[in-house]
């Protein structure tokens, strides 16, 4: 589905007005239902709330003010005790905002302006001791673009003293529906009803604290079929703009790899995990655990040899081949790794690998032994090194340094993903001197991924997937919670991510297939971290739950 940005949402709404020919005032009248219903179904239900059934709409001088005046104007008509304070100076009002006004006027609906010069207010905006069970916030909506300041500020910090239950109408007021930040102050809302599509703002950073519970309403938006479909003046806009995706619950089972009657296990994938060191052996058992709990037919894991006892005990059924102690691979264990490379379809390498030479050398050789038929993953310490000080071997080949990631897009033919959390990017921008103090995270994995010809998931609370492939696509996982910020939960995903890949086979070879099975992966994650959220709670929930979680998301 889409995640639309502001501008977005503003292009969408002329184009299905000018160019589709549904008048503003009928979309209007469908958004403003859409809100008065759901108020109405809070004040009739039997929630000691909303004892009182009042309800109050502070509505700005913009169309979204409109929104919040029409849905007030249908309780009104329905019996409902509402009372519409506007905030700003009416001579600015716009068009549909007028209308709706002298509507409201004729209807004796009450009312009270608050001027922009304005400074002493009410705590509940009318000067009375009644309280009120519902707020519609209508002060802004997605086309706020400068800092809240003035009657507007005090005006939202009387709003958020208030207990009255609030709704936003599409976006919460002070939130960049474009980035999710607060312009200087928002309303933190109980819910959001927002408009035909879901708003990019309402699920980043703080504007995913102050939406609340999100609806989505159908009010007839349509999406412009073609870039033909822009004026002119806005095309050169589009062009540059990123498309914000995200994976629905409701079809994410219809995207996962088939299951066959008459199948083998060489049927679904072969991933190789190259992962821990002799001091490490639990990121290689939770991605090699992962992958076998998300489907994949065998998994094989290349490790130090004192991991060897451990992992046979913890997971029997996946194959190992081991190096080691010494300063470097011996012969024999190059020709061991290079053969294990050979057998897999995904390659994934990083998870407890360390980032001394050893290690170093051992994602070369998986970086210069991969081909276009493979994939590679790359996570954790095979970032780092990535992301070291630049160092060539006796061969004169990159042992540290971004030239790894540059060698990794060429050999496996673009077929690569790097799945680093904020810390690890912010160290391989500082190594490309990548200024990023005022990119997005989007604008980040998208300079990456073109830079690299490769696709990057850039973890955080809420995670982004680019492709090179794709341009300036970009899937936003709307799965997870905060129990998963534990250590471990990175290398499980490493796993989902390599036995997804490795299940889909042939057909992830399809324009923009890669980048949504990546997205699914993802999503898998996260969803299998809400199971465990469920079962264990946020607080206590450990790595491994994540893959008992996985038993329940991929049931099919």
């Amino acid at each position: 589905m889409l995640l639309l940005t502001g501008k977005q949402a503003k292009q969408f709404d002329t184009y299905t007005q000018d160019k589709i020919g549904i008048p503003g005032l009928v979309l209007m009248e469908r958004a403003a239902l859409s809100i008065a219903e759901r108020v109405q179904q809070l004040i009739s239900s039997d929630d000691k709330r909303f004892r009182t059934g009042r309800v109050i709409a502070v509505a700005g001088m913009g169309n979204n003010g409109a929104d919040a005046v029409a849905a007030a104007r249908i309780l009104h008509q329905r019996n409902v005790n509402v009372f519409v304070v506007l905030v700003g100076d009416r001579n600015h009002a716009t068009d549909s905002m007028e209308r709706q006004l002298s509507v409201a006027e004729k209807l004796y609906i009450p009312m009270k302006e608050i001027g922009p010069g304005e400074s002493d207010i009410p705590d509940n905006f009318v000067g009375s001791e009644i309280e009120y069970d519902v707020m519609i916030d209508g002060l802004f909506g997605v086309g706020l673009s400068r800092r809240v300041e003035g009657i507007y500020k005090t005006v939202i910090e009387k709003m958020n003293q208030s207990f009255a239950y609030k709704i936003a109408v599409d976006v919460p007021s002070g939130i960049d529906s474009d980035t999710g930040k607060v312009m200087g102050v928002a309303v933190k809302c109980n819910e959001t009803v927002t408009f035909s599509f879901m708003k990019y703002g309402l699920v980043v950073d703080e504007g995913r604290e102050c939406a609340g519970d999100i609806t989505i309403s159908e009010i007839g938006i349509e999406v412009p079929v073609g870039e033909e479909e822009f004026e002119e003046k806005d095309r050169e806009h589009t062009e540059k703009e990123f498309i914000y995706r995200a994976i629905p619950d409701r079809i994410y089972r219809a995207l996962l790899p088939s299951r066959y009657q008459n199948s083998n296990k060489g049927t679904y994938g072969k991933v190789l995990i190259v992962a821990g060191n002799d001091e490490i052996y639990g990121a290689a058992y939770l991605s090699g655990a992962a992958a076998y709990k998300s489907g994949a037919g065998l998994v094989k894991m290349f490790t130090a040899g004192v991991n060897k006892d451990n992992l046979m005990k913890m997971l029997p059924e996946a194959m190992i081949s081991c190096y080691e102690a010494g300063s470097s691979l011996t012969e024999e264990e190059i020709k061991k790794l290079r053969a294990s490379i050979s057998w897999a379809d995904v390659i994934a390498v990083g998870p407890g690998l360390g980032t001394d030479e050893k290690a170093a050398e051992i994602l070369g050789e998986v970086i210069r032994s991969g081909n276009r038929d493979k994939v590679l993953i790359m996570d954790a310490d095979a970032i780092n090194i990535c992301s070291g000080e630049e160092k060539e071997n006796a061969d004169g080949k990159a042992l540290y340094g971004p030239g790894l990631l540059f060698e990794a897009g060429m050999n496996y033919k673009g077929n690569v993903v790097i799945t680093p959390h904020i810390a690890e990017m912010a160290r391989l921008t500082r190594r490309l001197e990548i200024d990023t103090e005022n990119m997005t995270r989007a604008e980040i994995a998208y300079t990456i991924a073109e830079k690299f010809g490769i696709t990057v998931v850039l973890k955080d609370a809420r995670t982004h997937v680019v492709s090179a492939e794709t341009g300036r696509t970009v899937y936003v996982n709307l799965t997870g919670n905060s129990g998963m910020s534990t250590g471990g939960s990175g290398d499980v995903l490493t796993g989902i991510l390599a036995a997804i890949l490795a299940m889909s086979g042939q057909t992830v070879k399809y324009p923009g297939a890669f980048l949504q099975t990546v997205a699914l992966s993802v999503m898998l994650h996260g969803k299998a971290g809400d199971v465990a959220r469920d079962l264990k709670g946020e607080y206590s929930m450990l790595a491994g739950d994540i893959i008992d979680g996985l038993e329940k998301v991929m049931q099919c």
